[in-house]
């Protein structure tokens, strides 16, 4: 089966918790463990591929990074760690990630957010939380920020709030959660016409860089993938969309988003198949 053993590691990952085994040798279990997963991604494309792939494969690395948190809560607290919604962390999907539309060898784009609570050394949990999934073979691109920062950091840059505002939750304390999609609220209201400008001068950009050619690009290419992602940054920010899907009887009819499924899933499809081949993050056909 290309579906890892999760249950079976996080009973490994006890019985070393159990022999006070290092962080070192409880992160090289599970790269061994994410090592074994990817050596089978041929064999769940041939399962499901598109953006069945995509997201069967995003559930699966959701799961590796709750076994890092889980263990990390369970060295720092032993028997006393406090239950999930009372400690002020939460793990938070970003970009393709948050949107389960990963590429194979693509980053995984998180952030962690936080509440500053007496009583908890909350940074120090966070970083080793990273330091292990580093170690573990996750290629993590990361952000760490309190709450309250999350309006105050979209302004810095456009790219920042676009990320944010795909924001998944992964895990973490649902009650910060609800914190967190009250910001994501505020930041999806602020400055919204720089926002479109910003994206749609970003698009014309692209056509003059990724022109229609023989060896076209999956992502920046014309009718690529990030054309798709500019239609749901566009309409998330106008009618705070989940999909693009629920763009039907707004900006299209239904019949031409089924066309458009067809052709985004062989992209999704085209896309997972170039990374396999090449074992690396590769998106010129």
């Amino acid at each position: 089966m290309a579906s890892p053993d999760f249950k079976y590691l996080s009973l490994q990952i006890e019985e070393l918790f159990s022999q006070q085994k290092s962080d070192f040798e409880i992160s090289k279990l599970i790269k061994t463990a994410f090592k074994s997963y990817i050596s089978t991604l041929n064999e769940l494309f041939e399962l499901d591929s598109g953006k069945d792939f995509c997201v069967r494969h995003t559930r699966h690395l959701d799961e590796f990074i709750i076994l890092l948190f889980k263990y990390v809560l369970r060295d720092s607290f032993g028997d006393y760690r406090p239950s999930m919604n009372a400690l002020p962390v939460t793990l938070v999907a970003l970009g393709s990630y948050g949107r389960e539309q990963l590429g194979v060898f693509s980053d995984i784009d998180i952030m962690l957010v936080y509440k500053e609570t007496k009583g908890y050394a909350l940074k120090e949990l966070l970083e080793r939380i990273l330091y292990l999934a580093w170690d573990a073979g996750l290629k993590l691109g990361h952000r760490v920020h309190e709450v309250e920062e999350l309006r105050d950091v979209a302004k810095t840059d456009i790219t920042i709030k676009t990320a944010i505002l795909e924001s998944r939750f992964i895990y973490g304390s649902k009650f910060l959660w609800t914190e967190i999609e009250n910001e994501l609220h505020a930041i999806r209201f602020s400055e919204r016409e720089e926002f479109f400008h910003v994206k749609l001068r970003e698009f014309w950009q692209r056509r003059e860089q990724f022109p229609i050619t023989m060896e076209p690009h999956l992502k920046e290419g014309v009718g690529g993938l990030r054309d798709a992602n500019t239609l749901y940054w566009l309409g998330k920010m106008l009618y705070n969309i989940p999909s693009n899907k629920h763009l039907i009887g707004r900006l299209f009819y239904e019949e031409e988003y089924r066309s458009y499924r067809i052709a985004i899933d062989f992209l999704f499809r085209v896309r997972a198949a170039l990374h396999l081949s090449a074992k690396k993050k590769e998106d010129r056909l």
